[in-house]
């Protein structure tokens, strides 16, 4: 690993062997480190590799004036994520996280505080990020001797949720959470549910709807082997069908994608179990 770039104590900008850039984090890698030196891999705590988009030296001289608690939160935040989320984040998401909190910490500095629109869709469809997240701001406000609003926590959640997708963006999260809204108020409306968001069945529906949508935005849908049960399944509960079927025709007019008839049996069975007694 060659330097390329000495940012600070902390974080060193390098080349490895494949002639990609990356971001080594580790205590004083950076100390009477210069340009062409090689790094031990054995002082190297961390590595992210650098974004294809970043915009260049702009954003490294940005990075290199940022205190180094900053990072070494961010390296936190991301530990936490590792241990509490079912996806890890992609190592990328380090350049936009560390933005944001300094962005976070200078506003609250300033007293600059502002409005998250979609704080309430954030906390009721990514419940594990935004739980975390509140860890987040936790740390932040006692770190950096902050009073961050709970409103902060939706923003990071927000980075959390778009770090563990390979080919996620902002918009298609913000796509993702107006269609998990419209897709929960048609269940409620077509198929007369009143829907126990602290039930454990809420909780496997909301995964599995989380990932059904992430299915949709790859192309990459269920073509399994259980179809056979469709029929049968269709029979039983027919009010379920008849939702199932309003939902694939909004899936259809969202994202020009007809869901497979194993998505859809997946779909019924999981309608059928949060119109039951939840589950303990």
């Amino acid at each position: 690993m060659k330097v390329i770039k000495v940012l600070n104590n902390s974080l060193v900008l390098i080349e490895d062997g494949d002639g990609k850039e990356a971001i080594v984090m580790g205590k004083g890698i950076g100390f009477n480190s210069h340009v062409g030196d090689l790094i031990p891999r054995e002082k190297v705590e961390k590595l992210f590799m650098v974004q294809e988009n970043l915009p260049g030296a702009e954003y490294l001289n940005a990075f290199a004036a940022m205190p180094e608690e900053v990072f070494q939160m961010t390296a936190l935040v991301m530990q936490m994520a590792q241990q509490g989320l079912s996806h890890p984040l992609r190592p990328q998401i380090f350049f936009t996280l560390t933005d944001h909190l300094m962005f976070a910490v200078e506003r609250s500095r300033k007293g600059i505080m502002l409005q998250n629109r979609v704080l309430f869709e954030v906390q009721r469809f990514w419940p594990v990020e935004f739980n975390l997240a509140q860890q987040v701001v936790v740390q932040l406000n006692s770190q950096f001797q902050l009073d961050l609003p709970p409103e902060e926590a939706g923003n990071i959640a927000f980075h959390l949720v778009n770090g563990q997708s390979e080919h996620s963006d902002t918009s298609q999260t913000l796509l993702a959470m107006r269609m998990l809204k419209d897709i929960f108020n048609i269940i409620q409306y077509h198929a007369w549910i009143t829907i126990d968001t602290s039930s454990l069945n809420y909780s496997r529906f909301l995964i599995h709807m989380q990932f059904f949508i992430q299915r949709m935005f790859a192309g990459q849908l269920n073509h399994s082997q259980g179809n056979a049960l469709l029929p049968q399944i269709i029979r039983q509960h027919p009010r379920m069908h008849r939702c199932a079927l309003v939902i694939n025709d909004y899936v259809k007019k969202m994202l020009e994608v007809e869901m497979t008839d194993d998505e859809l049996l997946w779909l019924i069975v999981h309608l059928v179990r949060i119109a039951e007694a939840p589950a303990d």
